[in-house]
């Protein structure tokens, strides 16, 4: 997420039960099987909160390892770590491992590249589709750069900014690949380039090629979701700049002269029926890719951790490793960023 000089207009917060959890460890994400091909069962009463409780905390945390270079992964019998996403070749390894994360659940993966005539470098954007029974799409897009100090970008892994959002696309992927079928709407998975050196140039390229393909194709751009960064908790560092007794996330959908409600009401009926973090509701400007989606008129969302821009963790400050990752609180913000993505999709009974 871009660091921008703005005011943020704290609105209402909801109260809606204890935050959730998840364990440190587990099994290596890169390693992992992919998922049963069956449908899951039919027979649930509500699939929405199957979605909520089958988000696996110790594959998110491991996940994060990987994206956020704390283990090497291997693809394609080259074994590499994924320390920045700064450099050309930081960019191109995260690539590698996000390509064969999304083609190992079945998905085709397309390169969208790109020239920015504002930077001196290409972009490379990539798209992952997961079709459902209308071509109407949902937007999952995060960005994957990182930055850091000047000059020394190449050592910050920007593990928060913005593996965390990362980890939880995957997860969304993995959680949905199954209901193959039954998926109302079709997905599309969107990973962004340089969102850290400003003007949005990856989603905004996206946003532009999206939008001349739904016209062509007439189907839909629903809405969108941009999971932001979602592991530094503010109360456990005493750093909220506000009475903070319980564990919170934040959803943005409002900033300029845009204004999503109905979006941040439909996270907010989320938490109330599964429960988990309480959640804050606020605005934004143009911090992060959701605001390509809104530039082009499409509903989006922001969900992330609370107050991000009182993180000191990120950006130009260096120092966005894994060791500040609340990891119980990552999990938590998780299970309702994704259950509500499931939602948004529609999965047939």
């Amino acid at each position: 997420m871009r660091l921008l000089a703005i005011a943020l207009g704290l609105t209402a917060a909801l109260a809606c039960g204890d935050g959730g959890g998840g364990a440190p460890d587990g099994p290596s994400a890169a390693d992992a099987p992919p998922p049963d091909s069956a449908s899951p069962d039919r027979g649930s009463d509500d699939v929405y909160a199957d979605v909520f409780t089958a988000v696996d905390g110790p594959r998110l945390i491991q996940t994060l390892r990987e994206l956020g270079g704390v283990v090497p992964v291997t693809v394609d019998g080259a074994t590499f770590t994924i320390s920045e996403r700064f450099s050309d070749a930081g960019r191109a390894r995260f690539r590698a491992y996000w390509r064969a994360q999304l083609t190992a659940l079945g998905l085709t993966v397309r390169a969208l590249d790109y020239q920015d005539p504002q930077s001196s470098r290409p972009g490379h954007n990539l798209e992952a589709v997961l079709p459902g029974a209308s071509p109407d799409s949902v937007i999952v897009i995060v960005h994957y750069d990182s930055i850091g100090p000047p000059g020394a970008e190449t050592s910050n892994p920007g593990v928060d900014d913005d593996m965390t959002g990362m980890a939880i696309q995957l997860e969304t992927a993995r959680l949905l690949v199954p209901y193959r079928g039954r998926l109302a709407r079709t997905v599309r998975f969107v990973a962004t380039d340089e969102e850290e050196l400003g003007n949005l140039a990856g989603a905004r390229a996206y946003a532009r090629l999206i939008r001349a393909e739904a016209t062509a194709g007439g189907f839909a751009l629903v809405a969108g979701v941009d999971d932001e960064q979602s592991g530094w908790n503010c109360q456990a560092e005493g750093a909220c700049g506000e009475p903070t007794p319980a564990p919170r996330f934040d959803v943005f959908a409002c900033g300029d002269q845009y204004a999503f409600p109905e979006l941040a009401d439909r996270v907010a009926a989320t938490v109330a029926r599964y429960g988990g973090l309480e959640m804050t509701r606020d605005c934004i400007g143009a911090n992060s890719d959701h605001y390509a989606l809104w530039e082009i008129g499409v509903p989006a969302v922001v969900i992330g951790e609370h107050r991000p821009f009182l993180n000191p963790h990120f950006d130009q400050n260096g120092g966005d490793t894994f060791d500040r990752i609340d990891q119980a609180y990552f999990v938590g913000i998780a299970r309702p960023s994704i259950a509500f993505q499931a939602e948004l999709v529609g999965i047939t009974p």
